[in-house]
């Protein structure tokens, strides 16, 4: 129920920004292009209590990019203007099929990933 609202809200972007800002500094923005739809996280606060790693969260988002791909969506998720991966429509993966066993699933920057995945679990 939750990937289909996810989706609904997606493709109901067609085009703009979306800046969210935190105390006078953007931490995040939203940028649709069509079916192209970009999340970069500049700069946060928050810290996401997990115990999981960002690998075993990737292979629970492979039915989203499934659904997302479907729906001929693209949804690039990218750290201070830096690509991390990609999910949906354009996504090609090579090696990162043998970790997220998805086709809809690229990891564009394995080094930036993990990175950002340490900085949103930190206490």
């Amino acid at each position: 129920m939750l990937d289909e609202l996810q989706i609904v809200i997606l493709k109901g972007m067609r085009s703009g920004s979306l800046y969210v800002s935190e105390n006078g500094k953007k931490s995040l923005q939203m940028t649709a292009d069509g079916n192209d739809k970009i999340i970069d996280i500049i700069d946060f606060s928050f810290n996401v209590p997990t115990t999981h790693d960002i690998f075993a969260k990737l292979s629970e988002a492979r039915e989203f990019a499934e659904k997302l791909k479907k729906q001929n969506i693209t949804l690039r998720i990218s750290h201070k203007g830096k690509m991390v991966i990609k999910l949906g429509k354009k996504a090609n993966p090579k090696l990162s099929r043998l970790i997220t066993r998805s086709g809809a699933v690229e990891i564009t920057d394995i080094r930036e990933l993990r990175f950002l995945d340490k900085r949103l679990r930190l206490k």
